[in-house]
């Protein structure tokens, strides 16, 4: 396979994985009332066990020697728009709005991702890219569009959460491919899952409220959430970071962004939800926009 075509299929199994996550998610975050700080450092203890084994099987801890105090600010930056405050605030748009709503919207960062690449990193967007995002959007909304038509606070809070989410992965994306220019996708994943680790594990340990629901959390809400921490920030995370390597941020974070076909094929199956045309119609969109893709 030559170099796009691994890069498209590594961002197609990114999407995969998130998906995947976005379902453990929902299912462990039982009540409106949760608090996603907890869940985020539930997720990141396995994440963190399964990105330390990954860099002793594939000998990258040499890697520390690229590792400057400059690089260490940038990827401390990304971690905090980027894991922390835009996964927290993704939880929360799953949490409120439902994973019908809040996925595909948060999932529009691949416009921000596009617009800050073209600005700060140079990558190069032509019209075929463009009409790409747009249809891969497009196709995410229409996925969705006879979702829950709801005005509660909670609802709202939901659809502010996504929107922001969406702009903070779009901030972190754009760093990590700077970064990605000094040090290989499995280092920079461990040492982005060791500063989220130290950082929300504070934040949980510093509130008694934090520390009684953590203590409170039965076996399988712990389990599904751990194992949704693999599928997000440990494998998900990596090869979403070897496909920027092989295509660029831009490219792959379009594809990336289709996360939520993925998981309507889960709600059918798993769910037990129904497709209707619409929907059947947003999943023929999303993937001519994934081949347009592929032309540019």
């Amino acid at each position: 396979m030559h170099t796009v075509e691994v890069g498209i299929v590594l961002s197609l199994l990114t999407a995969i994985s998130w998906s995947l996550a976005t379902v453990l998610y929902k299912v462990g975050l039982k009540t409106e009332n949760s608090d996603v700080i907890v869940a985020n450092g539930i997720r990141t203890i396995p994440s963190l066990i399964f990105m330390l084994a990954a860099v002793a099987i594939m000998g990258e801890i040499y890697q520390i020697h690229n590792l400057s105090v400059w690089l260490f600010l940038l990827i401390v930056v990304d971690v905090s728009f980027g894991i922390l405050l835009g996964d927290s605030l993704f939880l929360v748009a799953i949490r409120d709005a439902g994973v019908a709503i809040g996925h595909p919207v948060s999932y529009t960062y691949s416009l921000f991702v596009a617009i800050f690449a073209y600005f700060f990193l140079q990558e190069t967007i032509n019209i075929w890219t463009f009409i790409s995002a747009i249809l891969v959007v497009l196709g995410v909304f229409l996925l969705f569009l006879k979702a829950e038509n709801s005005q509660s606070k909670h609802m709202v809070r939901g659809l502010i959460a996504a929107i922001m989410a969406s702009l903070s992965w779009g901030i972190s994306m754009t760093i990590l491919k700077i970064v990605l220019l000094s040090v290989s996708p499995v280092f920079l994943n461990l040492v982005r899952l060791l500063i989220l680790n130290i950082i929300v594990w504070l934040l949980i340990l510093s509130k008694e409220r934090r520390k009684k629901e953590l203590k409170s959390m039965d076996k399988k809400t712990l389990l599904v959430l751990s194992i949704g921490g693999i599928f997000a920030i440990g494998l998900g995370s990596l090869l979403f970071l070897f496909a920027i390597n092989l295509i660029g941020v831009a490219k792959t974070t379009i594809i990336a962004s289709s996360s939520p076909l993925f998981s309507t094929i889960l709600g059918t199956t798993v769910l037990k939800e129904k497709l209707d045309k619409l929907r059947l119609l947003g999943i023929a969109v999303i993937i001519l926009g994934i081949y347009t893709l592929t032309i540019a």
